[in-house]
């Protein structure tokens, strides 16, 4: 078995889809009532609608070393994008998480060598 979506609602899809094509250079397919970001093995889909977060819901983005993730959250914080923590070593992974304009947690992370 393998993940091969998330959807997400969102308050307004325009701003969604730009957030996420702009800040992380992602393919985007828009349609008439959703907008799906896909990956070889994965699709993130925006669909308008009420957001729903909770403090334990969050996504993440994997990289290859913590100088990626510095280099994104500098990258993303220069952006003005919201820095919900800075990235920081937690056990076996460095991350750090931001929050998209619907208040979804965003992480990008990397595994400590």
């Amino acid at each position: 078995m393998l993940l091969a979506h998330l959807n997400l609602d969102v308050a307004d899809l325009a701003r969604a889809t730009e957030f996420y094509e702009t800040h992380f250079d992602l393919p985007v397919e828009r349609g008439e009532t959703q907008t799906t970001i896909r990956w070889p093995s994965f699709l993130l889909v925006l669909t308008p609608g009420e957001p729903r977060t909770s403090a334990n819901f969050h996504f993440g983005f994997r990289v290859e070393t913590t100088a990626e993730v510095d280099a994104w959250f500098a990258r993303l914080r220069e952006r003005g994008v919201e820095i919900v923590a800075e990235p920081e070593r937690k056990g076996t992974t460095y991350v750090g998480r931001i929050a998209d304009p619907d208040a979804h947690v965003v992480e990008i992370f990397a595994f400590v060598r």
